[in-house]
């Protein structure tokens, strides 16, 4: 999980006459996430306090990601982002550049915002506008991005596949066999049977499959249809990040709070599968793999999957 510090830039707010909305805002949807929000503070617009705070969230505290929010107007005392870059030994643009664009989507004056994005030694800091409204827009699009910046920041893993942690994104089981899975909020893994509702769950070696969103991306510009998860009959849909179809058979996984070992790689392809007529290919029977239940557990979207020998 990683950890969070959010820091509001308001000289009103740290003067006590107005309310800060922003910085708890930000706290409950990066605890909805699950990070973990362990620091939270309210600053003035002084460059030279944003400047000692990111340094002691960073150097001090060594949190894996620094929120700001306010002080990246055209105001005279909107000083957020000049403190950052000061701070930061690599800038970042990109990331400040994609939630402008999605920001603009709902309003054309994300455009005005002159946040910024970098890195201090293993942190990644990003500066969000001071409205608690177009704070939390801009961090939703953050969400959608930063888990694999941090997880490459922070030492864990690199920008090569190999990494030994990705994120679930969806969590699918289906009723009967030969038909495509459909989400759920959350699935329950028993040993020596599986995932409870599934109907490929049973007292053998391929009780749940997991299929990486890379591999789903392979087939995407083919395709006029949307592939959601379960499209490939997949119980779990990860992130980037863990090559699953080079994972050695044996190997053991950590999916939520269960435990799970690696039994077969890819698998026999049903050549009457819809997605095959439609794209004339399919990467399951490739990239897909499969795990048997070692640990009783639960895992939902959200949660990792983490290679843990």
């Amino acid at each position: 999980m990683y950890t969070v510090g959010i820091i509001t830039v308001s000289d009103t707010c740290s003067r006590k006459e107005k309310t800060d909305l922003s910085g708890p805002a930000l706290k409950d949807l990066f605890t909805k996430h699950q990070y973990d929000v362990q620091y939270y503070n309210i600053v003035s617009d002084d460059k030279q306090e944003i400047i000692s705070e990111l340094k002691k969230c960073v150097d001090e505290l060594k949190l894996n990601l620094v929120i700001t929010t306010g002080g990246t107007g055209f105001a005279k005392r909107d000083n957020t982002p000049e403190a950052t870059l000061e701070v930061c030994d690599k800038i970042a643009p990109g990331i400040a550049e994609y939630m402008r664009l999605e920001s603009s989507k709902i309003t054309n004056k994300a455009f005005l915002s002159r946040g910024a994005c970098g890195i201090r030694n293993q942190s990644i800091i990003v500066n969000l506008p001071g409205s608690s409204k177009a704070a939390t827009e801009n961090a939703e699009a953050l969400l959608e991005i930063i888990d694999h910046a941090l997880n490459i920041a922070s030492g864990a893993g690199s920008a090569q596949c190999g990494e030994t942690k990705a994120k679930i994104l969806a969590t699918c089981i289906s009723e009967k066999k030969g038909i495509m899975k459909k989400e759920v909020p959350q699935i329950e893994m028993k040993i020596d049977h599986g995932i409870v509702g599934d109907a490929h769950a049973g007292n053998w070696h391929r009780q749940i499959s997991l299929l990486s969103n890379t591999s789903v991306d392979k087939l995407r510009s083919k395709l006029t249809i949307e592939l959601k998860p379960g499209a490939f009959a997949e119980n779990i849909l990860i992130d980037e990040g863990i090559c699953l179809y080079k994972l050695p058979i044996g190997t053991k996984l950590k999916i939520g709070t269960a435990e799970t070992e690696v039994t077969q790689i890819g698998k026999e392809c049903h050549f009457d599968c819809e997605i095959r007529k439609k794209a004339g290919d399919c990467v399951m029977p490739r990239e897909g793999i499969f795990v048997k239940v070692l640990k009783e557990g639960v895992a939902k979207p959200g949660d990792y999957v983490e290679i843990i020998r």
